[in-house]
C-alpha cells in the first residue's frame, strides 16, 4: 500500500527523492572532509613524537647542534632532522611532499609509518650507501609508475638545486597518506646548498612514552630560551593542527554548513509530505471507517516517509563514495592527508540515520493532525 501511495504522485515522489540525495550527498562530503582533517591532526601513530622548530616559523632555521642535546635527554629515544625540500617530479603540476632527511634515524622514528618489515635489509643498507638514493611511498611509485632502481629528477622550488636520485626502498604503509612522499639524503642537500650547512628546519623527536612529552618540551624550549635561535617544541599532531588551521575555523564552518543544510532538507520534506498528506484526508477518513487504527493509519504514512528519505539517504551516499573515490587522488596530491579522504563508517550511519530522522519528524505532525480529524469531517468531499 506505501508503494502504491508513492506511485501516485510520480513527480513529487521524485522531487524530494532527489532533494535528499543531493542533501545527504552535500553533508557526507562535508563530513568526510572534516574526518580526513581531524585524522591528520589526530595521528594515533604520533602519540609519543614531538617538533622541534624555530619559535618564529617554519621559514627560520635551527642549528644541527641542537641534534646532540635532543639526544642526551634521557626521555628521548630518537631523533631525525628534517628539511621541506619542495621540488616536482618532470611538471610542476607534479607535485608532492618531498623531504631532505638524515637516513640513519629516518625508520626510527617513523616506524608505524614506514613498515619496515615489508622492506629488505639489503634495500635500506642500499640506501644509507647511495648519497643519491631515495625512498618513495607505494601510492606515490605506482601513480608515476615507479620502480626500485629508477632515477628522479626533482626539480626544487625553494633550493636552487635539481637532484637527480635513484629510488632504493618503495614503503607500505598503513595510511594511503603516509605513502604519498619521498624522502632523500639531508647530506645532498648540505653539500649543494652552502647556506644550509649546519642548519635544518625541523627535528623529529621520538619518546619512550607519550607522559614524557609535556615535560621534555618544557625543557628543551627552557634551555633554549633568549637564543639566536629559540626553539617551539610541540606534538606532532599540534603541528599538524597548525596547518589545517592555516584554513580558518574550517570545522565551525563545515558543521555550520551541514546543520543549515539539514535543517533546509527538513522543512522540504515537511512542506511536501504535509501537502500530500492533506491531499488523503479523504482516504484516511475511509481507512478508519473500513477499521484501521489511528495507529496503523500513521504507520503507513510514516512508512512513506522513511522509505522515501531512507532511499534518498542511500542514493547520496552512494554518490558520496563515488566523488570521494574521484577527489581522492586530486585533494592527495596538494594535500597528502587527503589520500585517506573517504565516507568513514560513522559518516555513513549518521547521515542514513540523519535521513531517517528527516522522515520520520516530516510525516509524524501531519500524519497526527491527520489522524485527529474526526471521520465524518473528511467523509465530507467523497
Amino acid at each position: 500500500m506505501v508503494l502504491k501511495t508513492m506511485r501516485r504522485a510520480k513527480l513529487r515522489t521524485l522531487l524530494i527523492l532527489a532533494t535528499m540525495t543531493f542533501g545527504v550527498m552535500v553533508v557526507a562530503i562535508l563530513q568526510s572532509f572534516l574526518s580526513s582533517l581531524n585524522a591528520a591532526a589526530n595521528n594515533p601513530n604520533s602519540s609519543n613524537r614531538i617538533v622541534v622548530r624555530h619559535k618564529s616559523g617554519l621559514t627560520q632555521m635551527i642549528p644541527r647542534s641542537i641534534e646532540s642535546y635532543l639526544k642526551q635527554q634521557p626521555e628521548v629515544e630518537s631523533v631525525v632532522g628534517m628539511q621541506w625540500f619542495g621540488g616536482f617530479y618532470q611538471d610542476p603540476k607534479n607535485f608532492f611532499a618531498n623531504f631532505a632527511s638524515d637516513e640513519q634515524s629516518l625508520f626510527q622514528v617513523f616506524r608505524e609509518e614506514f613498515g619496515t618489515s615489508g622492506v629488505s635489509e639489503e634495500q635500506l643498507k642500499e640506501y644509507v650507501r647511495d648519497g643519491s638514493g631515495c625512498i618513495v611511498g607505494k601510492s606515490l611509485a605506482d601513480k608515476f609508475g615507479w620502480k626500485i632502481g629508477d632515477t628522479i629528477p626533482l626539480t626544487g622550488t625553494i633550493f636552487p638545486i635539481s637532484p637527480r636520485l635513484t629510488i632504493r626502498v618503495i614503503f607500505k604503509s598503513p595510511r594511503p597518506s603516509d605513502e604519498n612522499v619521498l624522502h632523500f639524503h639531508y647530506k645532498l642537500l648540505e653539500e649543494s646548498v652552502p647556506r644550509m650547512k649546519g642548519r635544518l628546519g625541523t627535528f623529529f623527536v621520538r619518546t619512550k612514552t607519550a607522559d614524557d612529552i609535556p615535560k621534555l618540551c618544557e625543557r628543551i624550549d627552557r634551555n633554549y630560551a633568549n637564543s639566536a635561535a629559540e626553539t617551539l617544541s610541540e606534538t606532532e599532531n599540534a603541528f599538524q593542527l597548525s596547518f589545517v588551521k592555516m584554513m580558518g575555523n574550517i570545522n565551525t564552518l563545515l558543521q555550520g554548513i551541514s546543520a543549515v543544510v539539514l535543517v533546509a532538507l527538513l522543512f522540504v520534506a515537511f512542506s511536501t509530505m504535509a501537502m500530500a498528506i492533506r491531499e488523503r484526508t479523504t482516504e484516511i477518513s475511509v481507512f478508519r471507517a473500513l477499521g484501521f487504527t489511528a495507529g496503523r493509519v500513521m504507520m503507513l504514512v510514516i512508512g512513506e516517509g522513511l522509505l522515501v528519505t531512507g532511499a534518498g539517504g542511500l542514493l547520496g551516499l552512494g554518490l558520496t563514495w563515488l566523488i570521494a573515490t574521484v577527489l581522492r587522488p586530486v585533494l592527495g596530491a596538494i594535500f597528502p592527508f587527503f589520500q585517506d579522504f573517504r565516507v568513514t563508517q560513522s559518516t555513513f550511519l549518521v547521515c542514513f540515520f540523519g535521513a531517517l530522522v528527516v522522515g520520520f519528524f516530516s510525516t509524524f505532525i501531519p500524519a497526527y493532525q491527520a489522524v485527529r480529524r474526526p471521520i465524518t469531517e473528511g467523509l465530507k468531499t467523497l
